[in-house]
Order: C-alpha cells, then sequence, then structure tokens
C-alpha cells in the first residue's frame, strides 16, 4: 500500500469536515469528485488498484452525516414509498447477483471482462464467463454510492441544505471550466500543470488533436471522460439559469461548460449535447418559475438565429469553410464507428445483447462485462429485475411531484437537479461502459427526490384538494404573481417572506363580500409541481 499526496490532503479535508459546519462536507465532497484521475491510496500488488479521492472522503462524509441525522436519519431517504427504497433494491440484485451469477453460469457464455489479475488489466478480452475482480469493485462501488446517496439526504434536510448544495456545484462547474482552460492555454509549452492530479495510473490521452485542435482532458484521463463529467454540469448551470437563479453566475457557467463541451473534440460530447439539448427544450421549467417559458424561448431563437446566421455567413464569404466543418465532424463522428475503438465498442455491446439472451435475462452478474452504453451494460450486468429496479428509481426520482411548500429557491435546485441526472444517463448512454455513475448522479439523485411528494403524502392531499372561487384579483395570492425567476436569484431561498407580506396587502385591499373563499389545505398539501417530462 502507498500512500499518494492526495491521500494525506483528504485525510486533512476528511478531518476539517467533522469539526466544521456541515456544509464544508457537501464542499469537499464535491470537490474531490472533480479529481477522480488522481490517486490517494495505490496497491501495486492489486495490479495497480487505486482508491480515488472521493471513495476516500466518502468515509467522513458518513460520519458526519451520522452525526447530524443518526441512522433514522439515513435510512428515512431509502425507506418504502421514498424514491430511495428502489435503490436499495437495485444494491441488492446486484449484490446478490455478483456473488452467485458469475458461479452459477460459469462458463454459459462468453464476456468482455477486464479482471485486474489478468495480463493487462486496462484491456478488455472476450473470456468465458467466471467471477472476475470486477465483481467485487463494483458492488463495492454500488454499495458506496447508496451510502453517499443516503447521506446526501440527511444534508440536505438541514436549514440553507438545497443552497449550500447548489453554491458547491456552482463551484465544482467553476473549477471544471477552468481546469479546461489551463489544459488548453499549456497545451504546446513546457507546463504540464494537470499532471499532478492525474495519478492513478489510468491510460492517458493528453496531448491527442483531432483536426488540429487539442482534445481537452481536463482532470480527466481523456477526452470522453472530461465530456461525460462536463454535460451533467451544464445541464445544472443551464435551467438555474432559466429559473432565474443567480442568472449572471449560472449563466456564464452554463456558457463556459457548453463551450468546453464543443471544444473537446469528443463524440460523446457532441452527442450528449444534441440529445440533452432536446430534454431541455420539452422540459415543464415554467412550473417553477413562469418566466422561464419566456427565457427559453429566446434561447431557441437565439441559438437559430446564430445557426442560421452562421450558415449564411460561410455560404456567403468563406465556402471554404463549410468543407473545414465538414471534414471535423465526419471525423469526430461518422468515422469514429470505422475506427478501432469504434469497432471495439461495436463488439462490446453486440456481445452484451448476446448475455442477456443467453443468461435468459437473469444477467451476468454486476463487474462480469462492459459495454459501450449504460443501458446494454444495466441490462447484461443486472438482468430484468435490476434494470426495472433502477428504472423505476430513476422514473420516482424524476417523475415525482415537487412540493409546494418549500423556498422557490429550493424547488429551483430540485429541478436542475433532476435535469442532472437526466444528463448523466444521456452521456451515460452513449459511451458508459460500466454501471458506476459516478458520485455526481447520485448527489443531483438525493436532491431530485428531497422535494418529492412521497406516495403517502399524495394519496392524503388528493381528497382534500377543493376548487376555490375566487375573484380576479384574487390571482396572484395562492401561487405568487409570475415573478421575474425564482426567490434565490441573488442570494439564500430567505425572500419568500417578502412574497408573504406582498400577498397579505394585496388581501387587504381586495373586499370581503367578493367571493366566498373555502377553507384552503395545509400547505404541504396543498399543491404539486410536476417535473420534466410534460406530465399533466
Amino acid at each position: 500500500m502507498e500512500i499518494q499526496v492526495f491521500g494525506v490532503i483528504v485525510f486533512a479535508l476528511g478531518v476539517l469536515s467533522l469539526n466544521l459546519r456541515y456544509q464544508w462536507a457537501i464542499y469537499f465532497l464535491v470537490l474531490c469528485s472533480l479529481f477522480s484521475a488522481a490517486a490517494t491510496v495505490a496497491f501495486p500488488a492489486l495490479g495497480g488498484l487505486a482508491i480515488v479521492p472521493v471513495n476516500l472522503f466518502l468515509l467522513f462524509f458518513a460520519l458526519r452525516a451520522f452525526n447530524i441525522g443518526g441512522g433514522p436519519m439515513l435510512l428515512r431517504a431509502i425507506s418504502p414509498g421514498r424514491p430511495g427504497f428502489w435503490l436499495v433494491c437495485v444494491c441488492a440484485v446486484a449484490a446478490l447477483g455478483a456473488m452467485f451469477l458469475p458461479r452459477a453460469l460459469a462458463g454459459t457464455t462468453y464476456v468482455f471482462a477486464i479482471d485486474r489479475a489478468g495480463t493487462d488489466p486496462n484491456a478488455a478480452a472476450m473470456v468465458p464467463l467466471a467471477p472476475v475482480s470486477g465483481n467485487l469493485s463494483q458492488s463495492v462501488y454500488v454499495v458506496g454510492e447508496l451510502v453517499l446517496y443516503c447521506c446526501m439526504s440527511v444534508f440536505l434536510t438541514r436549514r440553507e441544505g438545497y443552497q449550500h448544495f447548489a453554491k458547491a456545484v456552482l463551484l465544482l462547474a467553476a473549477l471544471n471550466v477552468c481546469a479546461a482552460v489551463i489544459d488548453l492555454a499549456t497545451y504546446g509549452t513546457s507546463l504540464d500543470i494537470l499532471s499532478a492530479v492525474k495519478t492513478a495510473g489510468y491510460t492517458l490521452h493528453d496531448g491527442e488533436e483531432l483536426a488540429g485542435l487539442k482534445r481537452i482532458t481536463g482532470t480527466f484521463a481523456e477526452s470522453a471522460a472530461f465530456s461525460y463529467f462536463t454535460l451533467p454540469l451544464f445541464a445544472f448551470t443551464a435551467n438555474l439559469w432559466l429559473l432565474g437563479y443567480r442568472p449572471k453566475i449560472t449563466g456564464l457557467l452554463s456558457i463556459g461548460s457548453g463551450v468546453a463541451l464543443i471544444m473537446s473534440t469528443s463524440a460523446t460530447a457532441y452527442v450528449g449535447f444534441v440529445a440533452y439539448l432536446f430534454v431541455l427544450f420539452l422540459g415543464r421549467s415554467e412550473r417553477i418559475a413562469p418566466d422561464s417559458r419566456a427565457r427559453k424561448r429566446r434561447l431557441c431563437i437565439v441559438l437559430s438565429s446564430v445557426g442560421v446566421l452562421a450558415v449564411i455567413f460561410a455560404v456567403t464569404f468563406k465556402p471554404s469553410l463549410i468543407d473545414v466543418i465538414s471534414d471535423f465532424f465526419s471525423q469526430t463522428l461518422l468515422a469514429k464507428a470505422d475506427s478501432d475503438s469504434g469497432v471495439e465498442r461495436t463488439a462490446w455491446n453486440m456481445q452484451a445483447i448476446k448475455n442477456f439472451i443467453d443468461t435468459f435475462g437473469m444477467g451476468v452478474g454486476v463487474g462480469s462485462s462492459r459495454a459501450s452504453s449504460f443501458l446494454l451494460v444495466t441490462l447484461s450486468n443486472l438482468g430484468v429485475l435490476g434494470t426495472t429496479c433502477f428504472g423505476l428509481f430513476v422514473a420516482r426520482s424524476v417523475l415525482s411531484p415537487i412540493s409546494t411548500a418549500h423556498p422557490p429557491a429550493d424547488r429551483a435546485v430540485c429541478y436542475a437537479s433532476r435535469q442532472g441526472m437526466l444528463g448523466v444517463l444521456i452521456v451515460a448512454s452513449v459511451s458508459g461502459t460500466v454501471f458506476e455513475l459516478g458520485a455526481c448522479f447520485y448527489l443531483f439523485a438525493a436532491a431530485a427526490a428531497g422535494l418529492a411528494l412521497s406516495a403517502g403524502q399524495r394519496v392524503k392531499a388528493a381528497p382534500r384538494r377543493r376548487a376555490i372561487a375566487v375573484p380576479r384579483a384574487y390571482a396572484g395570492l395562492g401561487t405568487g404573481k409570475p415573478a421575474h425567476g425564482v426567490a434565490g436569484m441573488k442570494g439564500a431561498a430567505g425572500n419568500a417572506s417578502a412574497a408573504t407580506h406582498g400577498a397579505t396587502r394585496d388581501a387587504a385591499a381586495v373586499p370581503r363580500t367578493t367571493a366566498v373563499v373555502t377553507q384552503q389545505p395545509a400547505p404541504h398539501e396543498q399543491g404539486r409541481v410536476p417535473a420534466w417530462p410534460n406530465r399533466p
């Protein structure tokens, strides 16, 4: 065992998180997720196995959460009726499948497995199904991500927990963009600043070019990994901008993340970016902030106009530019399938489908095989049962109505977190090779489910909803007149009280004889805000 420099740093941050206010644990954990190519502790005797910073810090993160809420609070997020319950089911299916399926179905099919006991741990070779080291490592990751989900749910129940989470993710997006700028600025020079944070022993693809452009890797081992990490951050910041949450900061960060994706020259970035734009424009953000519809419309008009003007300019003044752009995208997208990497990944996907069929839908066990799409990884590793449980977890997290009892700023962060989850799933479906989705996905999932109405709350609220006859003057009292964005766009969520005083003044100005108002339900049962996608 070798303790690296990052190990000492993470240990120091962990000790600090146990003695400082709870929000510092959130900041430190999110910061650690940026350095997934760094090693804190290395095990040369185990084929170069390394513990990355976020996994080591999770020990301190869990201890801090236990100190805050204890066991009952940790288990609350995964209780029956909550979205996290289905994550527990996924964890159980994955752990049991990794333990028994490779042994029970040994030799019945061939898999592309990466075994650290093999000659080349970084190479995938097709071998008969059998227990491998990936079964243990992926099972540990799944359990760790469940712990991360529960711990983050505890922190989000604290006062201003959602606001601190939003600040942490915005800081992460800013640091990620800065890393991309440093990567581009130091290219071609003797400076190699970012190599100090890439010590985990992965195969590095720094300094590679495509069509004369430098492939951005940032703090990661390759351009695809950078794109995988950046797209969810773009989704989170772009939706906060649409909702009017600190629009100057979130707008700049979403632009920076979007430009970094475009300049990364990664096929994963381009396919994922285009796919997510459809999700962005189909979202129902106006249910959180009515002004977001106008912002979205303006954004669509601006992007369309810029695209049309760019085409007209190229055709009129720079005809050769069209050929250059055409060749560039041909190399990044169309020629990808014919490359060695494309052929290899296609073989992974075809074999994953065969694994699913050969095991009659049971799967080969998590960590037994890999593919080039998260959907195929899930089907081939977890089978029908595990895939169904994971689908229910995602559906409950993303589609459950958001309670209106919480401050608008918190609801905005919750909605943006749901979009961040979708961003991770989109990019993972393009190029994800293992079941592990990373820490950011489960942080977003905890925030996405934290304000969701549970099944019991929805059942109790349904019979108590009544139609309320009010004059036109009452239209702005129940939900507030459409405001420019949400409370918290320039600070925390404390602006809700001002809206309450304004509503009181408006109510005083309305004659009491104009309408008969029936008793309204309690605030936590008053209404619900559906999330993406279009839902009546």
